[in-house]
């Protein structure tokens, strides 16, 4: 009778420890998730702010002359 107890405790103890592992394991796979989400959107954010800081126009010709070409002859 022992150990019908024993093995029935077991039994449920497994199925407990299974239980609570699968919700804990879907959590985390939804946080990393979120996380790499979170990231990307940073990585996103970061690379805009670099390659226009100030949002001002990226087609400006920085190396033109200050003076006009000469006409044609």
């Amino acid at each position: 009778m022992e150990l019908v107890v024993i093995v029935v405790a077991a039994l449920v103890g497994f199925m407990l420890f299974f239980f609570v592992l699968k919700r804990v394991l879907r959590m985390a796979i939804r946080l990393a998730v979120v996380g790499a989400l979170l990231l990307a959107l940073l990585a996103g954010a970061l690379a805009w702010w670099w390659y226009d800081p100030l949002g001002g126009p990226s087609n400006i010709n920085r190396n033109a002359s200050a003076r006009p070409a000469r006409k044609a002859r």
